[in-house]
């Protein structure tokens, strides 16, 4: 039986936030790059042309052992009213038209949604969960050692437990901590890794 892909996390992905070009002032008739650094050097940028009700994205994608591709689309740009007066800027996702602040850049910029992507938060809930679980285990099995210091393999039959129970529960434990090892060493292979990269 095939498992559930994991979502990638936001994390991942390069994004453009609406609030963050509107707080630069950049959306009154603005052209120009807009960059991405780590380290303070620049990692990749797109050109922007922007204007109060929609962003003209121009760059370039690349595949792993692809040839770049170039795109040139434009991204809506919608307003709402604020509680204390003025408007707040929302993009409208190029793929399925949803309001939304920040888009993420695989080849082309759009929602999370859309690109299935959850929090980091959300993927660290869902292992911090499986280790719960696995500890809720080890202490029905009398261990209070974690999965580096004392493997589930090495834990002996408590007293007074069935061998079936025993060997149920061991099969269970040792089944959640290798989940929750693959996924801790699958988010931390993914860090700096994209499939899509944007060049500039």
């Amino acid at each position: 039986m095939s498992r559930k892909r994991e979502k990638a996390s936001v994390s991942d992905y390069r994004s453009l936030d609406v609030r963050e070009i509107h707080r630069a002032g950049l959306l009154a008739g603005w052209r120009g790059d807009w960059q991405w650094k780590r380290g303070g050097e620049v990692v990749a940028s797109i050109r922007i042309t922007a204007s109060h009700n929609r962003l003209q994205l121009v760059y370039q994608s690349r595949a792993a052992g692809a040839d770049p591709v170039k795109h040139d689309y434009q991204v809506a740009i919608g307003w709402t009213p604020c509680h204390l007066g003025g408007e707040r800027p929302w993009l409208h996702c190029p793929n399925c038209a949803r309001r939304v602040a920040k888009l993420y850049g695989g080849a082309v910029f759009i929602c999370r949604h859309c690109m299935r992507l959850n929090y980091p938060s959300q993927q660290a809930s869902k292992r911090d969960r499986a280790m719960d679980r696995a500890w809720t285990l080890r202490h029905k099995l009398g261990c209070d050692a974690g999965p580096f210091d004392y493997p589930a393999e090495y834990i002996r039959r408590p007293k007074g437990m069935h061998q079936k129970t025993f060997a149920r529960r061991i099969e269970q434990l040792s089944r959640i901590e290798a989940q929750a090892m693959a996924d801790t060493v699958r988010t931390m292979q993914k860090l700096g890794i994209r499939i899509d990269r944007i060049v500039s």
